[in-house]
């Protein structure tokens, strides 16, 4: 077992950190559990949603255009807003495709009172300002050392930024030296299920952020509380 506060970090399973350098663990050890893990998810009644931003795509647009991707009423302009709105988006149509009735909540993991405070109110005006939004039931904050599905999400998102990677065959990218990339590609592939539904989760790259722009310049953003699709 783990020892001290007996927490899975993904980054600390692949780099035998943390608890894992504490308890002594072996590279064959971690990658079992690591296995272990990914059945678990497998197994379970997971509808994965992910987004990827390449960070670097910003400074491809015309600084007018990121101004208006930054303005207050659309919240665009940086990757942590764009990643936000595009996973805000899956949630609600996965809630909706499970039951008109039903509700989701929001869990961000622990981070600096700036950052959580700025989460918190996007959260709020997303809830308030946009059509469905009603289909959160609101948002919180968490220590992922003591919230499973915090220390699942760590798990998907590690493995999803590699399969990323490696579908836009970023020209800094290497290979893990963890050699999780198989197992979680099989994990992502029978959980989605859909062939809509990309494992690697949705990307967002240059030539989308150009996409988005037009979008924003057009007012084809999502409807407002009130108005109907």
């Amino acid at each position: 077992v783990l020892t001290g506060q007996q927490w899975f970090h993904m980054f600390d399973c692949v780099h035998g950190e943390g608890d894992f350098f504490d308890g002594g663990w072996r590279f064959a050890e971690r990658l079992a559990l690591y296995g272990e893990l990914t059945d678990v998810i497998r197994a379970s009644e997971i509808r994965p949603v992910s987004s990827s931003v390449v960070v670097d795509c910003f400074n491809h647009i015309p600084p007018e255009d990121l101004e208006l991707l930054q303005r207050k009423e659309n919240r665009l302009g940086t990757p942590l807003d764009l990643v936000f709105q595009m996973i805000s988006q899956q949630i609600i149509k996965c809630a909706l495709d499970f039951s008109h009735s039903e509700t989701v909540g929001v869990i961000f993991d622990q981070d600096d009172a700036k950052r959580e405070e700025y989460f918190f109110r996007f959260a709020q005006q997303y809830m308030a300002t946009y059509y469905l939004g009603e289909t959160f039931s609101g948002c919180g904050f968490a220590d992922s050392r003591k919230m499973t599905p915090l220390q699942a999400a760590d798990l998907l998102a590690y493995g999803t930024h590699h399969l990323v990677q490696i579908s836009q065959t970023l020209p800094l990218y290497r290979s893990p030296d963890f050699p999780v990339i198989p197992a979680f590609w099989s994990m992502l592939t029978d959980l989605a299920g859909n062939p809509s539904t990309p494992p690697d989760g949705f990307l967002i790259n240059v030539e989308g952020l150009r996409e988005l722009v037009q979008k924003v310049k057009n007012k084809e953003l999502l409807p407002n509380r009130g108005e109907t699709i």
